[in-house]
């Protein structure tokens, strides 16, 4: 859990905003509330670093900390939504749900990323105001980072954010979030990011339209693994069910998420699983990926590694996709292994049971280091060392 609420304070100077905004003034971010520690209803206990980690989320709107509230409320100003590589339902239905809701009361805002939203998110309101950035110029009161555990998942952008924003806000759920924000909302226990910014939203008082909890129930929805996964708690499904009442539609969501392929992406489904392996022992199985030997636009509308997690005697699962000089190591667990661990030996992270890394190397080499690995983790857990594992060089989350 390490790591300081408050990031020391390293940006340089923005250009004037080119759009009429007026340069906000710069002030420093409360320490009191921020997001290691929230004001929760339940048990909590100290890790060996200090932080306090809770063994429910059962957060209210009280329980928002004041350092989280105090960058939103107060009048319009401008903010930037600031979205991670590749950009998914989780990151994407976090930061249209917080923007639609934060421009109904007059605040302007920019939205965007590396890359743009896949075609297979098009149907999230609002997501025609998210585009690729290559920079942006001017000043912003606020920027977000939702979902996102790595800064340098957004690449460049994010130090333009540092430099451009008077306060940056992380929300997120990941245990290994690097703590980067001016203020950092960091609640490991929440089963998604989503349901931070929803209890963000009522306690700003803002509004809550059918479009805005459209996105905030993809989000929850695709965070949870459609409500699958264990950390999903009975105050999901109680902000699920508030989100519902707003006017999202879980059959629109679900059939736009799941139910339209078009022919040819079930034939390349076909050819993709043939290339599923499984060890001899069928408790770990895995699927490479060449560069090129699979569109780019099907990648992104399939959730591949989940094919190899489904079979029955299989504890890990991984997807190794080689994109450019690096290859994408993607790992799924169901629980009695720890998948972070792993990932972080690659200098990735995520969560106990889906996790990631990108590592530099050659499809084969790094293929062979992560079923070693994951071997490893298997046979003898306790060589993993650490909470986190030992770290691998080179390799970024």
């Amino acid at each position: 859990m390490g790591g300081p609420d408050m990031a020391p304070d390293h940006r340089t100077k923005g250009a004037d905003a080119p759009l009429g905004l007026p340069r906000p003034q710069r002030s420093e971010p409360s320490r009191e509330g921020c997001a290691d520690a929230p004001v929760v209803r339940g048990r909590t206990r100290e890790t060996r670093d200090g932080p306090r980690v809770h063994d429910s989320f059962t957060a209210s709107p009280a329980s928002v900390p004041a350092a989280v509230l105090a960058p939103f409320d107060r009048a319009p100003g401008s903010v930037l939504l600031l979205g991670h590589v590749h950009p998914d339902a989780d990151v994407l239905g976090t930061l249209l749900g917080l923007g639609l809701a934060l421009e109904a009361r007059g605040w302007s805002l920019l939205a965007g990323g590396p890359h743009p939203a896949p075609d297979v998110l098009s149907f999230l309101p609002g997501v025609d105001r998210y585009r690729r950035l290559d920079r942006f110029d001017g000043r912003f009161d606020v920027a977000v980072m939702t979902d996102c555990p790595n800064p340098a998942r957004a690449e460049h952008l994010f130090e333009q954010a540092r430099a451009a924003a008077t306060t940056l806000v992380n929300i997120d759920h990941h245990p290994d979030n690097r703590r980067y924000g001016d203020v950092n909302w960091v609640e490991p226990s929440a089963a998604a990011t989503g349901e931070l910014v929803y209890e963000l939203l009522v306690a700003l008082g803002l509004p809550l339209t059918p479009d805005i909890a459209t996105n905030l129930f993809t989000a929850v929805h695709t965070d949870t693994g459609s409500f699958r996964y264990s950390n999903v708690t009975p105050r999901t499904f109680e902000i699920a069910a508030k989100l519902v009442a707003a006017g999202a539609d879980p059959a629109f969501v679900s059939g736009a998420l799941y139910e339209r392929r078009p022919i040819d992406a079930l034939r390349c489904l076909g050819d993709v699983l043939t290339r599923v392996e499984v060890s001899a022992d069928g408790r770990v199985a895995w699927l490479a990926l060449p560069a090129g030997s699979v569109p780019e636009s099907f990648i992104e509308a399939e959730d591949l590694v989940n094919y190899p997690r489904s079979i029955a005697s299989v504890r890990v699962a991984c997807m190794l996709r080689e994109l450019g000089g690096d290859v994408k190591v993607s790992l799924r667990g169901k629980g009695d292994v720890d998948v972070r661990r792993i990932a972080a030996m690659f200098g990735g992270g995520g969560h106990r049971n889906a996790a990631g890394a990108s590592v530099p190397g050659t499809l084969e080499g790094v293929t062979r280091a992560v079923l070693g690995a994951v071997r490893a983790a298997i046979d003898e857990p306790e060589i993993m060392g650490g909470p986190e594992g030992p770290p691998h060089p080179g390799g970024r989350a």
